[in-house]
């Protein structure tokens, strides 16, 4: 069989993977609630939702509910309630995982062939739960940053406990009791209450990302360090 056709049989079996998943997801209310994010794509309104969202993930996902509140909060303070044209926007982000899929959907779409890789080095930490998005048009940037002692301080490492098979039963707990917690609080939350009261600053860009690029580094940045 040619690698072309087999490549083109493996994306389509994840597509219908991801498909018959997405169906049996059921949205929590707290995200039902939540408005959508609205953009347009030259000219067209587009409406992005939490549940939306937590479909193309596949789960119901703590760090996408931050990470949507967070995108939210930004484009309010950046556009008001003017929805942005997406090519005016950019949007760079530290953390790897729900909030990637995320941006993914919003920027790239629902091909799940395209989504993005985290480069070795992007770690899952709290810390790194910041983003920034840029106006390019406007010249106007924010840095939407999680407020300190919101997200439980054991929460990777209770993860990491469960992936492995060595998390006791009263840890199991307290990590089932975690998720619950942020995915029904944080979509109820003020933004201020997240995510405190940002500024917003005028910038100025020097060099250029070509279209493609950054997929096309991050793959050769996790290729190099493979063979390390």
């Amino acid at each position: 069989m040619p690698m072309r056709i087999f490549f083109s049989l493996i994306i389509l079996m994840l597509t219908l993977a991801l498909s018959a998943h997405a169906k049996e997801i059921v949205c929590p209310p707290a995200a039902t609630q939540l408005a959508p994010l609205k953009y347009t794509v030259d000219g067209d309104l587009r409406t992005l939702a939490l549940c939306d969202v937590y479909r193309f993930h596949g789960g119901v996902c703590p760090g996408v509910t931050m990470a949507f509140r967070a995108v939210a909060y930004g484009l309010e303070l950046l556009y008001g309630n003017e929805p942005p044209e997406l090519a005016d926007l950019l949007i760079i982000n530290k953390a790897p995982g729900g909030p990637m899929d995320l941006l993914d959907l919003m920027i790239k779409g629902d091909n799940p062939a395209l989504r993005t890789w985290p480069p070795t080095g992007m770690v899952n930490s709290a810390d790194n739960f910041s983003f920034q998005l840029l106006d390019k048009s406007k010249l106007k940037m924010v840095t939407v940053k999680l407020n300190q002692g919101l997200w439980p301080d054991d929460w990777f490492i209770l993860r990491d406990k469960n992936r492995q098979g060595t998390i006791t039963a009263e840890e199991e707990k307290k990590r089932l009791s975690d998720r619950q917690h942020v995915i029904a609080t944080f979509p109820t939350k003020s933004y201020t209450e997240l995510f405190g009261q940002p500024q917003v600053d005028t910038f100025v860009i020097w060099g250029e990302i070509e279209p493609g690029e950054m997929d096309k580094r991050i793959r050769n940045y996790r290729r190099q360090n493979r063979g390390q």
